[in-house]
């Protein structure tokens, strides 16, 4: 045979990996007369050398380690290194492990190699073997799951992401660490061919239980694996409109890079656009649905600014330094974009621009007063150019501390002046040249009155003088009034009078926001009475829930009998008590108050309470806007909670109460609530802190009554009977199955509802089978019941006892078991007609009444009650939100209770309320948040909780 021509080229048999066959081979193609032949023999370092003469050594030592020969020598020396661990199956895995990281980057060199002509052998369409050309991908690929819904059950969706391109993994051949599709190789990333590896072993396609799925997908997060789920996730979605923004910085000290970014709600989001951006909070997890056009708006005009931009497709743009600074480039855009509204992040940090080398002076020309606000007329110059003051609060509202000059030049804003300047400019308004800011702004700093202050109060030093006594608490301020029928104040409800007094008498308002039980209704009695004496003529409103109308108008009654006090409330409700002169004390509900405004607004009140102001914490609600029109020359809002979820609730408190001092909703929420809540910015709830610390006064317990009498928490533990734990896990295995069947339908978002209902329901189990009336549980048994009597047996008649329950038909099954064993009661909820309310709290702290227990419902009674004649506290069906829990223990352990107070939660052991007691430990930051309704509760639920709930 004569050889008239050969070829040669590298064979790659993927197939080989871990076997005692070649991965990588020579082949030869041979044309003779007779035909084409082929050969194939192992690699050798001539002919590597000789047929491939682009190989450099390391590419030829890669290569001949994968033959044979030598894999089998690594596998020997890597069983040798771990001769010294004794356990035979740790040993075995160890050398795997090793042996197959060796592999993996030996197979990495293969598609790096410096050639183009590999070949691989394929199966025709006829079933044939074929030798065709085949290629490698150069970099390493990335595994996706995706959880995908399909006829109703949940599958596992595997796709491969080449940089913003993703292919199904089904559409590839899979060979250990490499992919083929269409001829080409693509390899794994280590993490990647690590999971890919554990999911074929896993029968995927049969996986349709949420919880199963659940536990992939946290493997799956050992290896950092991307996992999309939206219809299972706790996701947030947040759709806003973004705010723009434009990040300046230097590339190699030569050009400046300008990169456009996106603000959604204080998440910065960059890079190629995609509908949803997902990103983690501390533990939330937040998509963000990306608005297209606002984005595309920013791209296309940062485009515009230069001729360069066009062709530069990387994200961001740049210039050189020098083409930044022709015919002042640099300049006119910085000018155009302030005034497209456009933030500029990062400016003060560019070395390559020179700093002016004049600092800021600045000057007000002049100053007047109007209601809570000032207005100042501010020239502020570096040398002889004079800087906008639009321009400059711009710069600080993005957080910078320079700002350009006309000749292109930074002007620096000093820490001194940022001091002095800076909180003002950042929380007014402005208008031209002159600036609008809170009359109230600078109180929290000052100390005396001061010729050198910014803002001229108008307060005199006289006032200062006794604000600094009333701080060291030196010595009584002011008397009180003659007609408060009271022994005495305590000493810090004194001081709490006396803070009123102070900041009413130079026109600021207050928010007192002490512990429940401290006396908040009295000591704002104490000044109402001294205001009505010093001026009988002047109205004063209190707004209140609804439950608390008639305790305000008892509590004036008791300690300001002198005062004429009326409450309008209900449909018949005396209007036109309103026009007239006799009533010195109007009380009624937050939801008259929003009926009547039209009325309300148009008294001008001397002095507004709030009572539970938090109802106000909403800035868009109807309520809140209409406590928004009241006017009054003081305002004052009592809450124990006022902030209940979210500093924003803080703000349209104190909008309330003293109009810009802390900006606008908008300019709050970016200033202060997402740093503080998103990135836990110490320095900027030191400033907040600080802006409110003279208006907002707040003392707990354990700071001022310490002569309060001793408070004992305990559980009764409760075990179910046979036939009421038959009836329990009988209806929770049902439950269990029809949640998860609805989250795998419909996901954990929307399924939700279900949650609620089904965790409600095992609950209404454990305080009382009677109470399911829609399932055959064939079981009447309460032993809750029967324990909570035995307790009452035990302490009555010496005692009395409160007994709280969330459910009214649970309150309804007490009364009758209570008086079946002998015990008076008197009974309180939802139902109950206010006038009524006050009425059984004044038999029950009567002297005479032989009715030793009290049933109330857990949502009617947690507060505005006061009931110290109990020292007993029954929680019968205790739950997660510890915070309302306490306020109902509250209505008997407060100022005015002489005994110590003992307060049990009767929970049944191996129930949903053991382990949601449990859970809520580990939860404690959840479980403190938590203030409002048990749908609060699921928010916070992930599918691993719900499967150790109903385990």
């Amino acid at each position: 045979m004569s050889i008239t021509n050969t070829k040669t080229y590298l064979l790659f048999q993927p197939d080989n990996f871990f076997s005692k066959n070649p991965v990588v081979s020579i082949r030869q193609l041979i044309k003779t007369p007779e035909g084409m032949a082929t050969g194939e023999q192992p690699l050798s370092r001539p002919q590597l050398r000789t047929w491939f003469k682009s190989f450099n050594d390391d590419s030829v030592k890669s290569l001949l380690g994968m033959n044979p020969p030598e894999l089998q020598k690594v596998k020997a020396m890597l069983s040798e290194q771990a001769r010294f661990i004794r356990d035979e199956k740790l040993k075995k895995q160890t050398v795997k492990n090793a042996y197959r990281k060796h592999i993996y980057m030996l197979a990495a060199t293969i598609r790096r190699q410096p050639i183009s002509d590999w070949h691989h052998t394929i199966v025709t369409e006829n079933k044939r073997m074929q030798t065709v050309r085949c290629s490698f991908h150069p970099y390493p690929v990335e595994l996706i799951c995706h959880i995908e819904r399909k006829n109703g059950s949940d599958h596992i969706g595997l796709y491969i992401e080449m940089g913003q391109t993703r292919f199904p993994l089904n559409r590839f051949q899979h060979y250990h660490f490499f992919l083929e599709y269409e001829n080409c190789y693509y390899q794994l990333s280590p993490k990647s061919y690590q999971a890919l590896d554990w999911l074929n072993q896993q029968q995927l396609e049969n996986i349709g239980d949420a919880i199963t799925i659940q536990n992939i997908v946290k493997k799956l997060a050992e290896w950092q694996i991307k996992v999309e789920q939206e219809h299972l996730s706790d996701a947030e979605l947040l759709v806003t409109i973004p705010q723009s923004q434009v990040l300046l910085s230097e590339i190699s000290g030569a050009f400046l890079k300008l990169e456009p970014q996106f603000v959604y709600e204080g998440i910065i989001v960059e890079g190629p656009f995609k509908p949803i951006y997902k990103t983690t909070i501390g533990d939330k997890t937040i998509h963000i649905q990306r608005h297209k056009e606002k984005e595309e708006e920013l791209t296309l005009f940062l485009q515009s600014l230069h001729k360069k931009f066009s062709e530069q497709r990387n994200g961001f743009f740049y210039l050189s330094f020098s083409d930044a600074q022709k015919k002042s480039w640099f300049l006119k855009t910085y000018h155009l974009l302030l005034e497209k509204n456009i933030d500029l992040k990062g400016i003060d940090l560019l070395k390559h621009f020179r700093y002016s080398p004049h600092t800021a002076e600045t000057t007000v020309v002049k100053q007047s007063t109007e209601t809570d606000f000032i207005f100042l007329e501010l020239l502020v110059k570096f040398g002889k150019e004079q800087v906008p003051l639009s321009n400059l609060q711009k710069a600080l509202l993005n957080g910078q501390k320079a700002v350009m000059l006309k000749d292109g030049s930074l002007g620096v804003l000093g820490d001194n002046w940022l001091q002095q300047y800076g909180l003002m400019l950042k929380h007014g308004r402005i208008e031209k040249n002159v600036l609008r800011v809170a009359r109230w702004l600078e109180l929290g700093e000052a100390t005396e009155e001061s010729t050198d202050g910014i803002i001229k109060t108008g307060i005199q030093s006289a006032w200062f003088s006794k604000w600094k006594q009333w701080e060291k608490q030196e010595k009584e301020l002011y008397p009180l009034p003659s007609g408060l029928q009271v022994k005495e104040l305590r000493p810090y409800q004194r001081r709490g009078y006396e803070w009123l007094r102070l900041l009413a008498e130079v026109g600021a308002s207050a928010c007192l926001a002490d512990d429940m039980g401290l006396g908040k209704t009295l000591q704002t009695i104490a000044f109402l009475l001294y205001k009505i004496e010093a001026n009988p003529q002047d109205r004063h409103l209190v707004v209140a829930p609804a439950s608390l109308l008639y305790n305000w108008l008892k509590e004036l009654e008791k300690f300001a009998p002198g005062v004429k006090a009326t409450v309008l409330h209900g449909t018949q409700r005396d209007t036109e008590s309103l026009k007239g002169t006799d009533i010195q004390v109007f009380i009624t509900s937050y939801g008259v108050m929003r009926q009547d405004i039209h009325l309300l607004e148009a008294i001008v009140w001397d002095t507004i309470v709030l009572d539970e102001s938090h109802h106000i914490k909403n800035s868009q609600a109807q309520t809140t806007r209409a406590a928004w029109q009241l006017t009054a020359k003081t305002k004052i809002a009592l809450s124990g909670t006022p902030i209940m979820n979210s500093t924003a609730d803080l703000h349209s408190q104190m909008h309330f109460l003293m109009p810009g001092l802390l900006g606008s909703s908008e300019f709050f929420k970016k200033e202060y609530t997402l740093p503080i809540e998103q990135q836990a910015n110490e320095e900027k709830a030191a400033v907040l802190q600080k802006l409110i610390r003279p208006f907002l006064l707040r003392r707990t317990k354990t700071q001022v009554a310490k002569d309060l009498p001793e408070r004992t928490e305990s559980v009764l533990w409760c075990e179910m009977g046979a036939d009421q734990r038959s009836a329990y896990e009988t209806i929770k295995e049902s439950i269990r199955s029809n949640i998860f069947t609805e989250i795998q339908a419909k996901g954990l978002n929307k399924g939700k509802l279900s949650v609620l209902a089904g965790l409600t329901k095992l609950r209404q189990l454990c305080n009382s089978a009677e109470l399911v009336k829609d399932e055959d549980v064939f079981c009447y048994d309460s032993v809750k019941t029967k324990v909570l009597i035995n307790e009452l047996n035990c302490i009555i008649p010496q005692h009395r006892a409160l007994v709280f329950s969330q459910f009214t038909s649970m309150l309804d099954l007490l009364e009758r078991d209570l008086g079946k064993a002998g015990i008076r009661f008197l009974r309180l909820d939802g139902q109950t007609a206010i006038k009524e309310r006050q009425e059984l709290v004044n038999t029950f702290q009567s002297e005479d009444t032989d009715v030793s227990v009290f049933l109330i419902s857990l949502k009617a009674g947690n507060t505005g009650l006061t009931l110290t004649k109990a020292d007993y506290v029954f929680l019968f069906d205790p739950w997660w939100n510890t915070s309302v829990e306490n306020q109902a223990i509250d209505r008997t352990h407060r100022i005015g209770q002489q005994h110590q107070v003992f307060a049990y939660r009767l929970i049944c052991r191996n129930s949903i309320e053991e382990k949601i007691i449990r859970l809520a430990g580990r939860k404690k930051q959840l479980s403190d948040d938590l203030i409002t309704a048990d749908e609060s509760l699921v928010k916070g639920l992930t599918l691993e909780d719900l499967a150790y709930l109903l385990e």
